[in-house]
């Protein structure tokens, strides 16, 4: 499964570690920041880490 550090933008409420999830690869750069943010992991991250991709 393609993973990498965290990321989150400052406009959700949720932060990403799944290289496949578009939500998180369509923040722009401006909002863009390294780590969790202290917020809870987006779905779309945990369902492609549960199918093994």
């Amino acid at each position: 499964m393609p993973r990498k550090s965290p990321w989150h933008s400052v406009k959700e409420d949720v932060h990403h570690d799944n290289t496949e999830c578009n939500t998180g690869n369509n923040i722009e750069a401006e909002n863009l920041r390294q780590g969790t943010g202290n917020k809870p992991l987006c779905r779309e991250c945990a369902d492609l880490g549960a199918a093994g991709r």
